[in-house]
């Protein structure tokens, strides 16, 4: 058993951090799918209060001004549940380290995310295997960019979610994009295995 890459393939430590990595972003998006509806509830409450606003500029008089109260009355009930949100992450965060909520795992296990990137990122610096010799040139191109692309996604998707949280709600769309470029690039990194399934291509990483 090799622990580094070499002429045989990719050795025992890339192997680990690959499968840890996609272990990893299986139990995150297990998480995400499970957190409480309440913890995705903001944006849909916030497209409401942009709907009352662009109504408003409709109306006249004591209208618009009874429609501009109401979405202003609205924006700080919805401004406070956030704050209430994010002490309570904070809270759960400091006392209950242990018996962590979804939303704090969810976070816990983006930074884990990028730690094993970044970890991924300083191991390939020591050499990568050589190209299998029945990968022609353009089915190289197209694995070196979406090697590169979930590479970094690990550590843009993380951080587009630490911005929600953070930052607000105007980074939820952000966050949203950088799931489907994740899924897209998957699709062609399984979608490469599979067309050279017949040559055992996924050997090369167990």
């Amino acid at each position: 058993m090799h622990w580094r890459n070499g002429e045989h393939g990719y050795g025992l430590v890339s192997k680990i951090l690959h499968w840890t990595t996609v272990l990893a972003i299986v139990a995150q998006f297990w998480v995400g799918k499970n957190m409480e509806p309440a913890d995705v509830a903001f944006p849909a409450e916030q497209a409401r209060i942009e709907q009352l606003d662009a109504q408003a500029e409709n109306l006249d008089g004591a209208a618009r001004d009874a429609a501009r109260a109401e979405a202003d009355r609205l924006e700080d009930e919805l401004d406070a549940r956030e704050d209430d949100a994010e002490d309570s992450f904070v809270r759960d965060s400091l006392n209950r380290p242990t018996d962590p909520s979804l939303p704090l795992l969810h976070v816990a296990l983006g930074v884990l995310i990028m730690g094993l990137g970044l970890a991924r990122v300083l191991w390939r610096r020591t050499g990568l295997p050589p190209w299998a010799p029945y990968l022609g040139g353009t089915a190289r191109t197209i694995a070196g960019i979406t090697e590169k692309v979930l590479l970094g996604l690990c550590f843009v998707i993380p951080a587009s979610g630490l911005l929600l949280l953070f930052g607000g709600y105007d980074w939820l769309s952000l966050h949203i994009a950088t799931h489907y470029v994740f899924f897209a690039a998957v699709a062609v990194h399984v979608g490469l295995h599979l067309v050279h399934a017949r040559h055992g291509h996924l050997r090369r990483m167990l």
